[in-house]
């Protein structure tokens, strides 16, 4: 009997609790379920929208990869520049957005629209995640102001620390932008630079490195236009 009571209150009890907390329990049960399931689809979203990217930056790189942009027909550049202003536009704020206004400023440049390549390398180096990218933009960006005869600027772009293995292509930048300043001092201490921080297995930047130290210590003046072309 005495256990049949106990019984009895055990059962109230849990009913008592039930009625104080059922309602409570069932709406975090829902709200963790749902969150869960929100979580799910968040992640499939995203997966689908970075399957999604990676499909035209493929596109991208298959046309690009037919050769130089200026050697690419009127409708393969077309479509080159669909696909990365897509890519620009729907993934802002991506990794492959980025990569897509390399792509733009590459074409801004064969297009010679000069202030177009600047700003969107501009928006790569400030804002890309990747720094070795950040860089790569960085010196394509002092490319574009020695090619629009802003040579300070050039400077002041290369003026910055770099990782160890991209301090001989700063170097070298460097020294070109001296070399058409005439600063033929400064030039030479630059290639020196670079050829001391040159890899040792570069045997493809050396020559041109020793052809262009050897220039300056001839003293042998710059022709008009031929730092741009060598940029």
């Amino acid at each position: 009997m005495a256990q049949h009571l106990s019984d009895e209150e055990q059962l109230e009890s849990l009913k008592r609790w039930w009625k104080e907390n059922g309602t409570q329990l069932l709406i975090m049960v829902v709200v963790v379920i749902g969150g869960w399931f929100g979580w799910q689809q968040w992640q499939d979203a995203r997966e689908q929208k970075a399957a999604a990217a990676s499909a035209i930056y493929s596109d991208i790189m298959e046309l690009s990869g037919r050769g130089p942009v200026e050697t690419l027909t009127d409708e393969n550049k077309m479509r080159l520049l669909e696909l990365a202003e897509s890519l620009r536009v729907e993934y802002e704020g991506s990794q492959y957005a980025q990569y897509a206004n390399m792509m733009l400023a590459r074409m801004a440049v064969s297009d010679e629209d000069l202030g177009k390549a600047a700003e969107l390398l501009q928006e790569v180096m400030e804002s890309s995640d990747d720094s070795e990218l950040a860089n790569i933009a960085r010196i394509r960006l002092a490319r574009v102001a020695v090619a629009q005869d802003n040579y300070t600027r050039a400077l002041e772009i290369l003026d910055v620390e770099v990782p160890m293995a991209m301090t001989s292509l700063f170097a070298e930048l460097r020294g070109d932008v001296h070399y058409y300043l005439e600063d033929f001092a400064a030039a030479r201490a630059a290639y020196q630079s670079a050829l001391t921080g040159l890899a040792n297995n570069s045997d493809i930047s050396r020559p041109l490195l020793e052809f262009k130290l050897n220039r300056v210590l001839d003293g042998e003046l710059p022709e008009a236009g031929k730092m741009k072309e060598e940029s």
